[in-house]
Order: structure tokens, then sequence, then C-alpha cells
């Protein structure tokens, strides 16, 4: 028998999860994962989710939404009060993972008691994850875009971090996981003696 379209599904959704998980992580928590890499006199300013860092060890308070500068040059304006506003909504990040991981959840649910309920939950949060982190990407390019050429027209430089990637595949992930899981929803569920044979 073909294995379920349930088994991949779980297989996207811990890969979303996971992948949001280390996203969520960026600075002030780890600079090596970061969605913006300002390099500014000398010293790396690194942007994440709850603050920045700069190149050191020197970060500013953890918080949902903070003002956006240049640790080593404040005098270098890149955050205007609408930006510094729209930072708030990074906590769509750790959101959308932890929508991953309820579909997960639900997923290892439907499987291990052959349960289409658990399965369409599954679906249901993976739709609702799919979409919170598509709505984050999208923020991430048009914020980090703007805070890029930001930088580089007062003569500094800026690449987009790795974070930004991590939210990509995660989108992908989690899309793919809306499909498998309804797909699997949609399939033959025994039930009795059987059910444990389903998938």
């Amino acid at each position: 028998m073909a294995p379920s379209p349930v088994y991949m599904s779980l297989f996207f959704c811990f890969a979303a999860m996971s992948l949001l998980v280390f996203a969520s992580v960026s600075p002030p928590a780890w600079t090596k994962v970061n969605f913006l890499d300002a390099y500014v006199n000398g010293a790396h300013t690194y942007f994440g989710v709850f603050g920045e860092c700069l190149s050191g060890g020197s970060c500013t308070t953890k918080s949902v939404g903070y003002n956006l500068s240049i640790l080593n040059d404040p005098s270098l304006n890149i955050g205007t009060t609408a930006l510094n506003r729209l930072t708030s909504a990074l906590i769509l990040h750790p959101i959308a993972g932890g929508l991953a991981l309820f579909a997960f959840i639900f997923g290892i649910l439907g499987i291990a008691f052959a349960s289409r309920f658990a399965t369409v939950l599954m679906g249901l949060f993976a739709t609702l994850g799919a979409f919170t982190a598509l709505v984050i990407f999208v923020i991430d390019m048009v914020l980090w875009n703007i805070i890029k050429n930001d930088v580089s027209s007062a003569g500094a430089s800026a690449t987009l971090g790795n974070a930004n990637w991590l939210t990509v595949g995660a989108t992908v992930a989690l899309f793919l996981a809306m499909c498998t899981s309804f797909c699997g929803a949609c399939g033959r569920f025994a039930t009795g003696r059987a059910a444990g044979e389903k998938y």
C-alpha cells in the first residue's frame, strides 16, 4: 500500500516548524540567523524578530516591536515611525511556527488513531500557518528591502540575511502540508480492528 499523503504533510509541518523556530531565534538571541546585515563604519548590525545586535555582542532589549537603528551610528536615519511599528508584525514568525506545531501534533494523532477529524484539523492549522507565513514573508521583503536601500543610500552596505530564506522555505512547506493533509483527509479511513492499519 502506498503511504498516505498525511505522512508527507507531517514531514512538511515539521520542516516548516523547524525553519520558523530558527528564524525566530534571530537577534537579539542569535546573530548567525538574521534578516538584515548592515555594515556601517567597520561594524555589522544584525536585525532580527525581537531586536538587533552589533557585532561584538552589544544588543538591544528583546521586545515585540523595536526602533530600527544602526547601533554604532545612531545618526544614520533608517527607521520611520511606520517602519518601526511594522517590526511588531515580526511576531508572526513564531506564531506561524506555533501553527505548524499544532498541525504536526494533529497529524500525529491522525496517524496514531486513524482519525479523519484530526487530519482535517491538521489541514486547517497548516492552512492558517501557510497564510500567516505568506503574510510575514511579504512584510519581510518590504521592510528589509526598504532598510537595505536606506543603508545603501547613506553610503554603507547591507545584505538580506538567511532568516528571509528560512521563512520562504517554511511558507512553501506549509502550503505543501496544507495540500497533502487535505488529500489525506479525503482518503478512506478504516474502523475497528483495522483502524491501526489505515496508514
